[in-house]
């Protein structure tokens, strides 16, 4: 008898999958094919748009070793911020929470580190 894995249910609200709807490009392979939204990081604030990567599914993320690089990880945050600044997104309580948590990832970035300084958010 096989084992089974229970998941935990950790998808994105569908208001966060809204946010998206523009988006035709796959933050890795920069392809119009992306088809799944997936966390970048794990962490107390996960469930934050800011965390969320337009990916293919089968190509970039389970077929790319599913797993992401530093430099990735900071690319991807950056983009996702970027993105959602283009589209006008109000930032929440508990997405800057989610930056205060992973501000040595942004400040790695060129662009993050551009982006956090322009928010004015943090002291």
């Amino acid at each position: 008898m096989k084992a089974k894995h229970k998941r935990k249910d950790n998808n994105f609200s569908q208001e966060t999958r809204d946010l998206f709807i523009y988006n035709y490009r796959c933050w890795k392979c920069g392809m119009n094919t992306w088809d799944c939204l997936h966390h970048i990081l794990s962490g107390e604030y996960s469930d934050s748009p800011l965390n969320a990567a337009p990916l293919c599914n089968a190509k970039c993320h389970i077929g790319g070793g599913h797993y992401f690089t530093e430099e990735e990880t900071r690319g991807f945050l950056a983009d996702t911020l970027e993105y959602l600044l283009l589209h006008q997104y109000t930032l929440t309580n508990r997405d800057k929470c989610f930056i205060s948590a992973n501000l040595a990832k942004y400040k790695a970035s060129k662009l993050g580190l551009q982006l956090i300084n322009s928010l004015n958010i943090l002291d």
